[in-house]
């Protein structure tokens, strides 16, 4: 009998937390750099009309750079902040005012949500950088266990060409991620040494 796939995912997030965890600080900030230049190339994110980016736990990618060059070449740049058990993305600048939410994780403080009907619809081509425990080559994506992604990415897809990548270290990816009715995939993942096109069935 096969086990449940809550305990499953419970045990691979416990299992990726260990090795990110023996990952030295400064390792993982190369890497880090080495995942931005990757994303920088893509074709799709540097013309993003939408480009959907979070602010990493120190755990996680560190997507600063990518931030940074976002604004400075005059993109629409969105943020997350945590509503309940929805995820509402924030446009942002640089004078943003940021807040820890209850994950720990930066959002921004003020600002009203861009509503993914009108501001992620036939207006081009937005692009959202997922962060997760883990992924598989099949664009299978564990998070963190509060579903706030999969509601956002399920909802956004219905209403316009929304892509997601996944980002995370070559440790990360893992042979197979357990996956519910209710989990979405990302369209592709960039880690430090390559780039999956997982062409997920949805």
């Amino acid at each position: 009998m096969s086990e449940p796939i809550a305990a499953s995912k419970t045990r691979l997030r416990a299992r990726v937390r260990e090795r990110l965890a023996g990952v030295p600080v400064a390792e993982r900030h190369a890497k880090s750099e080495r995942i931005v230049e990757r994303l920088e190339a893509l074709a799709e994110v540097r013309r993003a009309a939408h480009l959907l980016l979070h602010r990493s736990l120190p755990s996680e990618v560190n997507l600063e750079a990518l931030l940074a060059a976002a604004l400075a070449r005059g993109q629409r740049v969105l943020a997350p902040r945590i509503d309940g058990p929805r995820l509402r993305f924030v446009p942002i600048d640089y004078d943003t005012s940021w807040r820890r939410s209850t994950l720990g994780v930066l959002e921004p403080e003020s600002g009203a949500a861009a509503d993914p009907a009108e501001g992620f619809g036939d207006r081009g081509e937005s692009v959202v950088v997922v962060p997760g425990l883990a992924f598989d080559e099949l664009g299978g994506r564990l998070g963190r266990g509060g579903g706030h992604y999969d509601r956002f990415l399920r909802e956004a897809r219905q209403t316009g060409h929304l892509v997601a990548i996944g980002v995370a270290f070559d440790t990360q990816i893992v042979e197979r991620v357990p996956r519910a009715d209710c989990d979405e995939p990302v369209d592709r993942i960039v880690t430090e040494s390559r780039v999956i096109e997982t062409r997920a069935p949805r």
